[in-house]
C-alpha cells in the first residue's frame, strides 16, 4: 500500500538546499516553491487525520504560516521534511483535540476531478470505508499509519516527527495494522449483516 511509483515520481521534491537557504532569508520565491512541492501531499495528510475538507484546509494554511514563520530556526535542510510533518501533525491535532466531541466520523471528499483528494466512483466506496476505519483508531495509530503508507515515510524518519524511538514506531505500525483490519473486518460483517 506504499505509494505507487506514479506517485512517488510525481512527488520528486525539486526544493533545493539553495532555496532552502534563500527561504531562511525571507525569499518569497523560495517559499512558493515551497508551498508548490508541499501543498498537496501536506493537504492530503491533514484530510486523513481530521477527515474534513475544511478542517485540512485551514491546518494547511496555519502550517504554512508557521513554516514561514520559523524556518530560520531550522539550520539543516536535511531535517527540513521531517520538520513541515511535524509541524502539520501538531496544528492538525491541536485542531482535532478542540473539536473531538463534534468529531464525525465521515470523510469528506471533493467528487471533482480537479480537487487533489478525487476518486473514481468505484474506487470512492472502499476509500471510504478505509477512512471511517481510519477515523475510529487511536490518534498514535492513525498518525503512523498515514506517515508510512500514505507519505511513504521510513520508521527512522516517523520517529523523529513523532519525537519517538523507533521500535515505539514499529509497534505502533503492527497495533494499528492490526486494529484497521479489526474495524474494517467490523465494516465488512456489518454490511453483510444489511444485506441478509
Amino acid at each position: 500500500m506504499h505509494l505507487r511509483e506514479e506517485d512517488k515520481m510525481n512527488r520528486e521534491i525539486k526544493f533545493t538546499k539553495e532555496d532552502f537557504d534563500k527561504l531562511k532569508t525571507g525569499d518569497k520565491d523560495s517559499f512558493d516553491l515551497l508551498y508548490q512541492e508541499y501543498y498537496l501531499v501536506l493537504f492530503r495528510t491533514a484530510l486523513l487525520i481530521l477527515g474534513k475538507k475544511e478542517d485540512a484546509e485551514d491546518v494547511l494554511q496555519d502550517t504554512f504560516v508557521s513554516i514561514y514563520n520559523n524556518v530560520k530556526s531550522l539550520s539543516d535542510f536535511e531535517k527540513l521534511r521531517p520538520w513541515i510533518f511535524s509541524i502539520l501533525k501538531n496544528t492538525s491535532y491541536t485542531r482535532y483535540k478542540k473539536r473531538k466531541r463534534e468529531f464525525p466520523y465521515e470523510f469528506v471528499l471533493d467528487k471533482t476531478e480537479e480537487s487533489p483528494t478525487y476518486l473514481g466512483e468505484d474506487d470512492f466506496a472502499e476509500r471510504s470505508e478505509i477512512q471511517d476505519a481510519l477515523m475510529n483508531l487511536k490518534e498514535k495509530e492513525r498518525e503512523v499509519l498515514v506517515l508510512y503508507y500514505y507519505n511513504d515515510f521510513s520508521i527512522e524518519e516517523i520517529a523523529k516527527i513523532c519525537k519517538t524511538f523507533q521500535g515505539t514506531v514499529k509497534s505502533r505500525l503492527y497495533r494499528a495494522r492490526k486494529n484497521l483490519k479489526k474495524e474494517l473486518l467490523k465494516t465488512q460483517e456489518e454490511y453483510e449483516g444489511e444485506l441478509l
